[in-house]
């Protein structure tokens, strides 16, 4: 009798487990959905990554390359990152001018082991 009841709480506990694990990962995808803006940099499912030129409902576009523009749904995108317009423009504004290249030195080649002597008979 105790198997019973301890099988009977060991599977009620797995199935909250598994509502619980669902219900997070629904709320993360909803805030995902939410965080998108224009301007934001994003990467799909398929591996396209761009900037968000426009959204429109359940549907976004993406320029990939100055010029090129692709529709999709907004639930294809895989990651959202906002502060990537922003730190690339600060990147780019504060860069100094070009450093004169350093020639590195290489290392010396490793030194060949000793050949095995044939063993003596």
């Amino acid at each position: 009798m105790s198997q019973d009841v301890f099988l009977v709480v060991a599977l009620a506990v797995l199935i909250a487990m598994m509502f619980m694990s669902s219900r997070k990962r629904k709320k993360q995808a909803s805030d995902l959905l939410a965080s998108i803006k224009v301007g934001s940099s994003v990467v799909l499912h398929s591996g396209i990554t761009g900037t968000i030129v426009s959204v429109e409902g359940d549907r976004a576009v993406l320029e990939t390359t100055p010029g090129t523009k692709i529709a999709f749904l907004k639930g294809a995108i895989r990651s959202v990152d906002a502060a990537a317009k922003s730190v690339a423009k600060t990147s780019t504004a504060k860069t100094p001018a070009a450093k004169p290249a350093t020639k590195s030195v290489a290392k010396p080649a490793a030194k060949k082991p000793a050949a095995k002597k044939p063993a003596a008979k």
